[in-house]
Parts: C-alpha cells; sequence; structure tokens
C-alpha cells in the first residue's frame, strides 16, 4: 500500500518538475519545443542564417549558467536524500519503521530530471565549442556516479525493511538507470562520451543494465500488479499503475513539434519584390499547414495516465497554435490583392488550397482533441481505481501471517470492511468498463491503450477476489492456531498457578496452624477431585495439538533449514509457473515473508506470495507444547500426593505439641481446680497423641528420625516436669491479706473520685443564666473548689501507687497482682480524666464570662445607634436642616466604622469558645448547652449592627436625593412668585389708573393682550414646578414610610415601644405650597380674561361717544350727565377688578 502511494506521487512530481523547468531559450528560435511528460525528448534548437556569433555566445552562456545553477540545486537535493536515508537507516536498526522513503524517491527522480536536461545543454554546449564545455561534463558526470551511488544506497536500507517496496524501487531505479544510460549513449557526441567513459564504465556495463531492466520487467510481471499475465497485449502497452515508471525503462514520448510560420515582415529585407514575397510567404503558410497536418496524422495517444496527459497538454499547445494561425491566412488573403495578372491566378489557387488544408486540419485537430480528452477521462477513473486496487492488493499480500502478528479480530473486521468497499467498487469498475466498451464501439484511435486499461481491471478485480479467499481461510487458520496456543497457554498457566497453589497453600512446617491445615487436608480432597476432571481438558488440547498449522516458516527472521510441504489455496498463474488450488507445492525459501522461493508440483520454481498458501499440520511445536502440559499435568498430581502427607504428619504433630504445652502451662491454681484421677489422663492423653504422630511421620518430608528422637525427650521431660507442679501448689496464701488491704484503698479513692465526677458532670450539663455575670462568675468560683478537692484526691492516689508498686515488685508471681494493677490503672486513668474535665470546664465558664461581657457591651452600643436613629426627627423643607441631617448621619457611620471592634472581639472570643466546645465534646461527649445560645445572640447584634449600617446609608441615600429635589423646587417655584406677584401688582397700577381718552384705553388693552401671552407662556414652568413638587412628595414620603420600618423593628426587637407624636410632614407642606401658587397663577388667568373683555366693551362705547362728542359743537346738560355717568360706571368697575387681584 505505501509503495504504490509513494510511487505514484513520485510520477506527479516529475511531471511537475520537468515541466517547470523547460523554457524557451530565445524569443527569436524558429522551432518552439513543447515539452513536458518525465522522459527524455530530443530537443532541437535552430538558429536562422541572420544569427551571427555574439548571439551565439551569449545563448551559450545562458546555457552554461542554467547548467551551473541546476547543478547546485541537485546536488543539494542529493544532500537532503542523503540525510534523510541515513535517518531511516537509523530508524530500521532501532527497530522503527521508516518514514523517508517517498521523499527520497522524490529527490532520486528530480535528480535525474535534472541530469537529462544537463545532457541536452552538455550536448549543446559541445556542438557550440563553448570553452568551458569540458568543466561541465565532468561536473555532470560527477552528480550521475552520486545518483547512482545513492540509488545503490536506497536499494540496500530498504530492502531490509519492505520486500514489495524493494522490489518497486527496484524497478524506479533500473528505469532511471536505464535512461541515463540511453541518454548519455545517444545523445552525447562522441568526444564527449569518451570523456565520460572512465566515472561511467562501472556502472554502465551490459550485465548491470540488463540486470537492472530484467528485473523491472519481472517484478511488473508478478502479482503483484499483474498475476495473470495477459499475452494479448504487448508489455509496453500495459499500463504503468504501480510505480510511476514504464515498464520498458523509460521511454521516449513522441511529442508534435510546432514551427512558427514565417511572418510577412521576415522576408522584406530580401531582394525579392513585392508579388514574389507574396508567393513566398503564401507557400511558407501551405507547407506549414502540411507539416501540422502530417504531424497530428502520425500522433501517439499515451500508454499510461502521465503520456495521455502530456499528449493532451501538447495538443492543447498545437491546437492553439493552429487557431493564431488564422491571423496569418486573414494576412495571405489581404496580400491577394496586391497580386498583379500574371501571378495573381496561381496565388488565387494556392490560396484557396490553403484555406481547404487548413479547415481540414483545424477539423482534424478538434477531433483529436476530443478523442484525447475523452481517453483522459476514461484512464484517469481507471488508473485510479487499479491504483485502489492494487493498494488493497499490496495490504494483503505484505500483511503478516506470521505467529508475530496476534491481532486477528483487527483482521476479521478490516476484512469485513474491505468486502463492503468491493461492493461499492464493483459498481465504479463496472461503469469504467462500459465507458471503455462504449469508445471501442466508437471505434476510439486509442483502441490499444483502452483495451489494455480493461484487461488490466478484469485482471486485477479477479486476483483481488481470490486475495480474498486466501485471506478468509488464513483467518480460520490463524483463529484456530491463536485459539489454542491461547488455551495452551491457559492450561499451562493453570497447571503452574496450581502447582504454586499447592506449594503455597498446601506447604507447611512445624509453623503452620493446625486449625488452617485441617481445613486444607479437607480442601485438598475436593481439590484432587477438581484436578481428576481436568484430565479431560488436557486431552481435547492433545487432540487439537495434531490440526494446527504451521506460522513459523511465514516469519522470515526464521529462514528454512531444509525445505518443507506446502498447500495452495487459490489458483496462481504466472509464465514461470502455474498452481491450482489444493496442489502441494515445497517451500524452498522464505527469506522474503510477502513472497517465497516455491517449487510447483510440476517441478517449476518462482517466487509467489506467500499468501497464496497454508502451511499443513503437523506443528511440531503444537505437538510438543501439548505433550508438555500432559507431564505438567502428571507432576502436579505427585505434588499434592506429597503436600497431603505433609499437612497430616504435621497435623499430628500440633495434637502432640498442643498436649506438651498444655502441660508446660499448668500452674498451681489449675492444678488445684483439677479432681485426682484427672491427673493420670493428662499423663494418658500426651502418650496416645505420640503414637499417632509416630504413624503419621513414616512418608512425611517435614520431620527427620533426629526431629522424631527430640520429640520423645522432650515427652519425658514434659512427664517430670507436671509431676513437679503438684508439690508448689501451697505457696500463694501468704500474699492475700497484703492485696486485701490494699485493694480496699484503692476502692474508697475510687469512690471519692466518682463523686467529684458526678458533681463536675451535673455541673457541665446545667446550663448557666443568659444574660446574668454575677452567675457566670459563681459558677467559676465553684469549680475553682471543686478542683482543688481533685488536687488533694490526686496526692493519696499517688501514695498507694507508690505502695502498690512495691508490692507488685515482691510478690510479681502472686496471683492477686493483675487483680490489684488493673484496679489501680483504671483508679488512675479516672484521676486523668476527671482532672482534665475540670480543667477544661474552668476554660470554658472564663471564656463565657468574657462572651458574656462583649455582648453585652456590644448590645449596648447596637442599642444607642438604634435609638438615635428611631429619633423622630421630621424632614424640613428647608436645605440647612436636610445638609444637617446628613452630617449627623456622617458623623454616625464614622463613629459606626470605628466601633467595629467590639464586634471583631466578639468574635474571637465566640471562636475560643466554641474550640473548648467541641474539645470538650470530642474528648468528654460533653454538649455545651450554653454557647449555641451566646453564638445566635452574636449573630443576632451583628444583624442589628449590620442593620444600623445598611439604615444610615440608606438614608444618606436618600436625603441627598431629596436635597436635589428641593433644589430643583425651589428653583423653579421662586422665580413663578416672584413673576406673580410683579404682574399682580403691575396690573393694580394699570387699574387704578382711569384712561383719559380711548387712545389711552387702547393702548392699555393692548399691554394686556401682550402680558395674557406671557401668562400662557408661564404654563409649562407652571407644571415643572408641579413635577418637582410630586417628586419631592414621593421621596419625602418614601423616606419616612423607611424610617418608621426601621422603627418598628427596632421597637419589636427591643420590645419597648415609646409613643411618638405625629408630625406633619413637609411633603404636605410643599404640595399645598404649590397648589396656593397655582390658585393665585389661575386667579391670574382669569382676571386678565375678563378685564380684556370689560377694556374691549368700553373702547368700543367711548370711541362711540367721541364721535358725538366732535360731531355736536353745543354741549347740553344731558350728554355730559351721560359723560358723568361713563366715568362712575368705569370707577365701579375698576374697583371690582381691584377686589379681584386682591384676592
Amino acid at each position: 500500500m505505501h509503495s504504490s502511494s509513494y510511487s505514484y506521487r513520485s510520477s506527479d512530481s516529475v511531471f511537475s518538475n520537468t515541466t517547470s523547468t523547460r523554457t524557451s531559450l530565445d524569443s527569436n528560435e524558429n522551432l518552439l519545443l513543447v515539452h513536458c511528460g518525465p522522459t527524455l525528448i530530443n530537443s532541437c534548437i535552430s538558429f536562422g542564417s541572420e544569427s551571427f556569433d555574439g548571439h551565439r555566445l551569449e545563448m551559450l552562456q545562458q546555457i552554461a549558467n542554467r547548467v551551473q545553477r541546476d547543478s547546485v540545486i541537485c546536488e543539494d537535493k542529493l544532500i537532503l536524500a542523503g540525510n534523510a536515508l541515513q535517518s531511516d537507516s537509523k530508524r530500521l536498526e532501532s527497530g522503527v519503521q521508516f518514514q523517508n522513503e517517498a521523499e527520497i524517491a522524490g529527490y532520486i527522480l528530480e535528480c535525474e530530471n535534472l541530469l537529462r536536461q544537463h545532457v541536452i545543454d552538455v550536448q549543446i554546449l559541445i556542438d557550440g565549442k563553448y570553452y568551458q564545455a569540458d568543466q561541465l561534463v565532468q561536473r555532470v558526470a560527477k552528480l550521475r556516479d552520486e545518483i547512482m551511488a545513492l540509488r545503490n544506497e536506497c536499494s540496500s536500507v530498504y530492502s531490509k525493511g519492505r520486500i514489495l517496496t524493494t522490489e518497486q524501487t527496484k524497478l524506479m531505479i533500473s528505469g532511471i538507470t536505464q535512461s541515463l544510460n540511453s541518454g548519455f549513449a545517444q545523445t552525447l557526441h562522441p568526444s564527449l562520451t569518451s570523456g565520460l567513459t572512465q566515472s561511467l564504465t562501472p556502472s554502465l556495463t551490459s550485465s548491470s543494465m540488463t540486470s537492472g531492466l530484467s528485473s523491472g520487467m519481472t517484478s511488473r510481471l508478478t502479482p503483484s500488479v499483474t498475476p495473470a499475465y495477459t499475452p494479448g497485449f504487448p508489455s509496453g502497452l500495459v499500463p504503468n499503475f504501480s510505480s510511476g515508471v514504464e515498464p520498458n525503462s523509460l521511454q521516449t514520448l513522441k511529442l508534435m513539434q510546432i514551427r512558427k510560420p514565417l511572418l510577412k515582415s521576415s522576408l522584406l529585407d530580401q531582394n525579392l519584390t513585392e508579388e514574389e514575397i507574396n508567393m513566398k510567404f503564401v507557400q511558407d503558410l501551405l507547407n506549414w499547414v502540411d507539416e501540422m497536418q502530417v504531424q497530428l496524422d502520425r500522433t501517439e495517444w499515451g500508454s499510461d495516465l502521465p503520456s495521455v496527459e502530456s499528449h493532451l497538454e501538447n495538443h492543447k499547445n498545437v491546437h492553439r497554435a493552429i487557431e493564431e494561425f488564422e491571423s496569418s491566412l486573414k494576412e495571405a488573403k489581404i496580400s491577394e490583392i496586391q497580386m498583379t495578372a500574371p501571378l495573381k491566378l496561381t496565388y488565387a489557387e494556392k490560396l484557396h488550397r490553403l484555406e481547404s488544408q487548413y479547415a481540414k486540419l483545424l477539423n482534424t485537430s478538434r477531433n483529436q482533441e476530443r478523442h484525447l480528452d475523452t481517453l483522459h477521462n476514461f484512464v484517469s477513473r481507471a488508473t485510479n481505481e487499479l491504483i485502489w486496487l492494487n493498494e488493497k492488493e499490496e495490504e494483503e499480500v505484505a500483511y503478516d501471517w506470521s505467529e508475530r502478528n496476534t491481532n486477528i479480530a483487527r483482521k476479521k473486521d478490516y476484512h469485513a470492511e474491505l468486502m463492503r468497499e468491493l461492493d461499492q467498487k464493483e459498481e465504479n469498475i463496472k461503469s469504467v468498463q462500459e465507458i471503455a466498451e462504449q469508445l471501442l464501439l466508437e471505434n476510439h484511435p486509442a483502441r490499444l491503450t483502452i483495451e489494455a486499461y480493461r484487461a488490466a481491471m478484469q485482471t486485477q478485480w479477479s486476483w483481488i477476489l481470490q486475495l480474498c479467499q486466501c485471506v478468509e481461510q488464513h483467518i480460520k487458520e490463524n483463529t484456530a492456531y491463536f485459539e489454542f496456543f491461547n488455551d495452551a497457554k491457559e492450561a499451562t498457566d493453570y497447571l503452574r498457578n496450581l502447582k504454586d497453589a499447592i506449594q503455597r497453600k498446601y506447604s507447611c512446617d512445624r509453623s503452620s496452624s493446625i486449625h488452617k491445615l485441617e481445613d486444607l487436608v479437607q480442601e485438598s480432597m475436593e481439590e484432587k477431585e477438581e484436578l481428576l476432571q481436568y484430565k479431560s481438558t488436557i486431552a481435547n488440547l492433545m487432540g487439537k495439538a495434531k490440526t494446527i498449522i504451521q506460522l513459523k516458516p511465514r516469519n522470515s527472521d526464521c529462514p528454512l533449514k531444509t525445505s518443507i510441504p506446502i498447500k495452495a489455496i487459490c489458483d496462481y498463474r504466472q509464465i514461470e509457473i502455474t498452481i491450482y488450488k489444493d496442489d502441494e507445492c515445497v517451500l524452498a525459501n522464505n527469506s522474503h515473508r510477502a513472497k517465497w522461493k516455491v517449487i510447483s508440483p510440476t517441478g517449476n520454481e518462482a517466487m509467489v506470495p506467500s499468501v497464496c498458501f497454508t502451511v499443513p499440520p503437523p506443528n511440531k511445536e503444537a505437538v510438543d507444547l501439548a505433550n508438555r502440559i500432559e507431564q505438567q499435568y502428571q507432576n502436579v498430581l505427585t505434588l499434592w500426593h506429597e503436600s497431603h502427607i505433609n499437612m497430616k504428619s504435621v497435623v499430628s504433630w500440633h495434637y502432640l505439641i498442643n498436649e506438651i504445652d498444655r502441660i508446660r502451662a499448668s500452674n498451681v491454681a489449675s492444678i488445684k481446680t483439677m479432681l485426682p484421677g484427672e491427673h493420670q489422663q493428662v499423663l494418658s492423653n500426651l502418650q496416645s497423641r505420640f503414637e499417632d504422630f509416630l504413624e503419621d511421620s513414616q512418608e512425611s518430608q517435614v520431620f527427620s528420625g533426629s526431629d522424631i528422637t527430640q520429640l520423645e525427650k522432650e515427652v519425658n521431660v514434659c512427664k517430670q516436669y507436671y509431676q513437679e507442679l503438684l508439690k508448689s501448689a501451697e505457696r500463694e496464701e501468704q500474699e492475700e491479706s497484703v492485696y486485701n488491704l490494699y485493694i480496699s484503698e484503692v476502692r474508697n479513692i475510687r469512690l471519692r473520685l466518682e463523686n467529684c465526677e458526678d458533681r463536675l458532670i451535673r455541673q457541665i450539663r446545667t446550663p448557666l443564666e443568659r444574660d446574668d455575670l454575677h452567675e457566670s462568675v459563681f459558677r467559676i468560683t465553684e469549680q475553682e473548689k471543686l478542683k482543688k478537692e481533685l488536687e488533694r484526691l490526686k496526692d493519696d492516689l499517688g501514695t498507694i501507687t507508690n505502695k502498690c508498686e512495691e508490692f507488685f515488685s515482691q510478690a510479681a508471681a502472686s496471683s492477686s497482682v493483675p487483680t490489684l494493677r488493673s484496679e489501680l490503672n483504671v483508679v488512675l486513668q479516672n484521676m486523668n480524666q476527671v482532672y482534665s474535665m475540670s480543667s477544661t470546664y474552668i476554660d470554658k465558664l472564663k471564656t463565657v464570662n468574657l462572651v458574656l461581657k462583649n455582648t453585652q457591651a456590644a448590645e449596648a452600643l447596637v442599642k444607642l445607634y438604634e435609638t438615635k436613629l428611631c429619633e423622630e426627627e421630621a424632614v424640613i423643607a428647608d436645605k440647612n436642616n436636610i445638609e444637617n441631617l446628613i452630617s449627623t448621619l456622617k458623623q454616625w457611620r464614622s463613629e459606626v466604622d470605628e466601633k467595629r471592634q467590639v464586634f471583631h472581639a466578639l468574635e474571637d472570643e465566640l471562636q475560643k469558645a466554641k474550640a473548648i466546645s467541641d474539645e470538650m465534646f470530642k474528648t468528654y461527649k460533653e454538649r455545651d448547652l450554653d454557647f449555641d445560645w451566646h453564638k445566635e445572640k452574636a449573630d443576632q447584634l451583628v444583624e442589628r449592627w449590620q442593620n444600623v449600617h445598611v439604615q444610615i446609608d440608606n438614608r444618606l441615600r436618600d436625603l441627598e436625593g431629596i436635597g436635589k429635589s428641593l433644589k430643583y423646587y425651589r428653583d423653579t417655584y421662586h422665580p413663578l412668585d416672584d413673576w406673580i406677584q410683579q404682574v399682580e401688582t403691575t396690573q393694580r397700577k394699570i387699574q387704578e389708573n382711569q384712561p383719559e381718552n380711548s387712545k389711552t384705553l387702547a393702548t392699555q388693552l393692548n399691554q394686556q393682550k401682550m402680558l395674557v401671552s406671557e401668562i400662557e407662556m408661564k404654563q409649562s414652568k407652571m407644571d415643572e414646578c408641579q413635577k418637582y413638587a410630586e417628586q419631592y412628595s414621593a421621596t419625602v414620603k418614601d423616606y419616612e414610610l423607611q424610617t418608621m420600618t426601621y422603627r418598628a423593628m427596632v421597637d419589636s426587637q427591643q420590645k419597648s415601644p415609646v409613643k411618638r407624636r405625629r408630625m406633619q410632614s413637609s411633603a404636605d407642606l410643599i404640595i399645598q405650597e404649590f397648589m396656593d401658587l397655582r390658585t393665585r397663577y389661575t386667579a391670574l388667568v382669569t382676571l386678565m380674561t375678563q378685564y380684556i373683555k370689560f377694556a374691549g366693551d368700553s373702547l368700543k362705547r367711548l370711541e362711540e361717544e367721541e364721535v358725538i362728542i366732535n360731531s355736536e359743537h353745543p354741549v347740553n346738560i344731558k350728554e355730559l350727565e351721560m359723560s358723568s355717568n361713563y366715568s362712575v360706571v368705569w370707577e365701579s368697575k375698576t374697583c371690582f377688578m381691584i377686589n379681584l387681584c386682591g384676592r
């Protein structure tokens, strides 16, 4: 798989690199070289007769510079390839998979392409007699030697890592060698060839070339690519889909050469007439069309994807040149006008022929481009399918079926996935085959290439299906192989573990427990039954061992010492060998894991993929392993019998030793409790146990003869010891009187201590009065008295302890000593515990006393500020009053921040009290009944203290808002109040002055109308003042509500509410003040409206009266009276208006 992908990528890189390095040497060339593809193309660079030496030298210098530049590039790539090869060589030595094979192959191919171009360029330099040609020849020869040396080293290194990759690498390198040899042999000038003879001779011998070519051809015909050789097609037509190299080395692609047609302008400098120039021009165009037609008729189609792509790209350039030729044809048509009678007919005939030939050429070019496109589409798809099939084939052929590869489950999954992929690929391959059939039905010109690809796909598809059958057989046999060895390993492990378990569990000595041994003796009998039943499993393994195949010969690291028989599991046909399924062949050499040297039943010998064969039973390793397991089973049975005898002997020994120990452990006290007849029964039991031991230890490996003799001596000594014990029963009565005296004193102290303990626990479990500081001091005093009483009791206990210790030393063997010592230890332990509890309780009382003091101090502080905050102090609508309240609150907040230390001290004392409370509960299991109350009280005080702080902050924030609202209200209220007063004053003055005539009254009326307009404009200010008044009222009410809420909370906590008088809120005052202002504004509007109406009527009447007066010069009494009546009416109306303004 890796080799296929590597080679295909490498060939792609060759195409791209070669195409990019070829450029035109000069714009004045008459021949344009269309060069693409991986092979060497004979280039031809010709210059016109008009070229001169300066131009030639410049061109040769450019070629020499290019050779030197490309030589440096080639040397750098060889250095990189050498470094990568050394890295892979180290990996291979360390057992790690190499990584740089594809990269190195790419470097070699790139260097080989550069070298081919160097050969062409050097030949040009030699033909042109360039002065540095010999030096460049030597440099090119040196590069060629370095490439060959790197190729040999690469082949040597990678032949150790992967067989298929090595063969394909050899094929690729052999093709490079042939190409290089042919390039040097055919292209170089004889003088250049003789100059390179010494450096090229070692690697250019006929044997090396023949072997390289033949090995390449042979590997191309092996089943790694085409398992069944198809004789109907030449080997050169078999597409190269494996290594990216043609089977016949590197062939030469015959690409079309495009000669640029002469330009008419190039003929003007000759000594020709205009008509002669036109005739020569049209003749050259006709010759160009004929030449291109001949080249199109002789063109090739390519045998693989790279060559098809090269021909397609080449033809695109050709077709482009043919289409561009139309401009020259148009120029020739224009020139027809310039022709005169003698030559015009001939020119017209040639022009007509040129047009018809060009139309034919253009049609041929289009058809050829269409055929190349369809061929490229088919070859691309076929190549992709062949590459995929080849990759899968290489994976299966290269798969390691030896015993080293144990992951058969993974292979099963992969094979199932491969079968699914094959089902999917079948449709793709069928569609490609249908394309091939359609192209053949359409008589495609590249029939040979299409048939070759179709045959290769059919062959490769059949081969991959056979490989899948082989894989299924191998999976089945390898699964049985590994299952057998797994079962054998399990059996071996089971028997080994059983043996170890018998040795570990049933191995015994004199230190083994008798009870454990008795149980083990019973278990061993049950285990024997299981061991006998396991014999059937061993027999089953013996039967399976005879059917297991051999996998060791598949390991190339285990070379065969002699040939072995193998069996074919699929058909395999090659030129040199033919094998059918189930044929019995001979494996002659397994040095290559993927390919074996096999001898067929007919005697033919060839390298065949190892996947096609299985190595049949018997497997000596499996049979030997089964025999070893059988022997191991017998050894386990023998070990069990020995262990069983040893355990029985040790059990009898234990019974004997127990009797001996029982007698040795006897003392005067135990003898006193026994009846006289029981003494003889003890000695009889001892003798009976000794006789049983002698019987069970005859075959035991635990006891020797000397051990049995020593035990007999111990039995005799034990009998003598028991007789002497009877004489020692009279020694204990003397010590009982002293014991009774001391035990009574100890118990007396114990009673006193228990009394003190009861009093102490009673005090601990009696809670203190919650807020009574005097009670706490009294309890501390009482507890200190109890502690002094405990200290006196402790001194008495020390005295009696000294006396008891003296008695213990004098009567150490007395039976009463342990009882007295136990009583004394209990009293000492209780004394320490009670004394420690008393000390801890005193510390607790002192700590609670401090907590109580701090709690009272903190509570007094909280009540102080709660009282201050609850004092009734209404918000007055005065800026200075609000600022005073804010200043007072800020001072309180500063004081509150400074007095936080009181609560910190309370928290510290609570922590100490909690530590002591926890210690009492942990050590003495006594719960502190006072701490929880004090902790809850402290938490309440902290919460109230935080409420004080929050209340101060909230009031400060609210008062700042109230101050702003009051400022906005005053800023709008005072201007409006002043303006209304000013308008009222002005209005009184205006209305107090009686107008003398209609003109004066008209002037006053105009002034009043203007004033009304101004009053209407003040309406928005009145609305703004109302908004600020309402805002101030809402803020003050919120503040007062918050104050009342906090006061109610404080009253509920302190439980001493004080009746406070209700004060009028400034919010109501501000609202009332604004309402008065609005009433005045409304009255002013009404006044002005009525005044303007009255003044208008008066003005109308006055003007009428003035007209009458002016028309009648005589003045009568009645008219004067009427004038007097108008004045009276005006004065009465004026008084009414003044009174209305006054209101």
